[in-house]
């Protein structure tokens, strides 16, 4: 008797979070195809190119795709506007579950505490910190001096960002060294989401924007009670 095909859960994940433009396809875990490029703009002209080119290299079509990743920040607010919309667009159209995945997740490989660094200068970081893959607290902004003045776990692992130089300054292990956001990683946490449920897509922004409303009262624009 033949055996049944076991599920094919299909994931697809991209990110034009940061300056690229990413997408890769997932099959139970495994790494089907991927494509990404550095580019500081045009992703929105470049996504559905990538998207088509790894299914068909991968040689499948949106209809096998059981759910959608996308990664959602912290960063460019343009390029997160253009990866969110499109995810929930294919979503919508194809019925399907699509989850937002934060960068701080992508760089959490272990169970251990885990630092996660995000650069928004050299000297200043978003930081998370995780325990069993869980975050413990909001993100905060911290600068390079703050991070090294605090007391951590002797097994806690350094992520992301300048996190070779900062865990040696520690005497801590380091994970990644980078925070660009990896759709691979994107597109696991997305499988993990599928099936306990996660998060839906919403951009992640540390900080309020630096624009200020104005504390003087709205001008009298003359003329404009007149019928």
């Amino acid at each position: 008797m033949a055996k049944k095909n076991v599920a094919r859960n299909i994931i697809l994940a991209l990110d034009t979070s940061v300056s690229h433009c990413s997408v890769s396809l997932l099959q139970n875990e495994v790494l089907l195809a991927e494509k990404s490029n550095l580019m500081q703009k045009g992703q929105s002209e470049k996504l559905f190119a990538f998207i088509q080119c790894i299914f068909s290299e991968a040689n499948l079509t949106l209809k096998d795709v059981k759910a959608i990743g996308v990664g959602v920040g912290p960063g460019n607010f343009t390029g997160l506007r253009i990866g969110i919309s499109a995810a929930k667009g294919l979503a919508m159209a194809l019925k399907i579950k699509v989850f937002g995945v934060n960068r701080f997740e992508t760089l959490i490989e272990t169970n251990q505490p885990t630092l996660a660094l995000v650069a928004t200068t050299e000297n200043s970081f978003y930081t998370q910190f995780f325990i069993n893959k869980k975050p413990i607290k909001p993100p905060t902004e911290s600068t390079r001096s703050e991070i090294l003045k605090k007391n951590y776990l002797p097994n806690t692992i350094i992520s992301g960002d300048s996190a070779i130089q900062i865990a040696k300054k520690l005497n801590l292990q380091h994970g990644a060294n980078n925070s660009t956001p990896k759709t691979e990683k994107i597109g696991l946490i997305a499988q993990r989401h599928l099936e306990t449920g996660g998060p839906s897509p919403a951009p992640l922004y540390i900080k309020g924007p630096d624009a200020k409303l104005p504390k003087e009262p709205i001008p009298l624009i003359l003329g404009s009670n007149v019928q």
